[in-house]
């Protein structure tokens, strides 16, 4: 049976018309041209999906070596045969170990650009079950110490309470013997991302606290905490 040229195929993977019926009939009769045209097509959506997702990776030496190796090419461009167009359709099944290590080519090139572009995992460090104090019945939360990939410490606080009403929820970092405290911030709503200052020690300012604030004006901690866990 006489096989469909590669490069109609290829024309066929892209997307463009083939005006031949005996083409498309061909397609339609040929399991290894219904076959490679799926696997054509499969390798174009790739490529065109990853066209804006960044610059791809070059590829190991070894993989180009691999794949010159398999088709006995020359090392060097300039010094490649030159083949005739006729010879060269005489040639169109390429050999499974050649087209396996083409294949890999593309998409390791593919693989390693995504790899690439993904974000580096943070890194928890500490996490705490904040309790409610009385007056505050019924009020839970949870603060997560994260490492971040460039090596700042944050915290991750989720937090039910009633609202400010006519004030406002700060978070602070205070010592287990309570004697110093540090001001993180202020939360809106039930959860926010409060970076903690560089250097501070995590295992003495252990307690992590919520309080509720007035509008006075005064920067110190008021004395009526909602929330407060110990990071462990």
């Amino acid at each position: 049976m006489r096989h469909l040229d590669p490069d109609t195929l290829a024309l066929l993977a892209l997307g463009e018309h083939v005006d031949s019926p005996d083409d498309r009939a061909h397609i339609q009769a040929c399991d290894d041209c219904s076959a490679e045209l799926e696997n054509l097509q499969h390798t174009a959506l790739v490529a065109r999906s990853t066209l804006y997702s960044g610059d791809l990776v070059t590829p190991p030496d070894r993989v180009w070596s691999r794949i010159t190796d398999e088709l006995s090419l020359s090392t060097s461009i300039d010094s490649a045969p030159v083949v005739a167009l006729s010879q060269r359709r005489t040639r169109r099944w390429v050999p499974p170990l050649a087209a396996a290590a083409a294949m890999v080519l593309v998409l390791g090139g593919v693989g390693a650009a995504w790899i690439g572009l993904q974000p580096r995992p943070v890194t928890v460090l500490a996490s705490a079950e904040l309790d409610a104090f009385p007056g505050w019945t019924g009020s839970t939360g949870e603060a997560v110490v994260e490492e971040q990939p460039d090596g700042a410490r944050v915290i991750e606080l989720s937090l039910d309470t009633p609202d400010g009403g006519d004030g406002y929820h700060e978070v602070w970092l205070i010592t287990s013997d309570a004697t110093e405290l540090v001001s993180l911030g202020v939360v809106h709503g039930s959860a926010g991302t409060f970076t903690v200052p560089e250097g501070l020690d995590l295992s003495k300012y252990d307690l992590v606290d919520v309080s509720a604030e007035p509008f006075d004006g005064d920067p110190n901690h008021s004395g009526d905490s909602i929330l407060r866990g110990q990071l462990s």
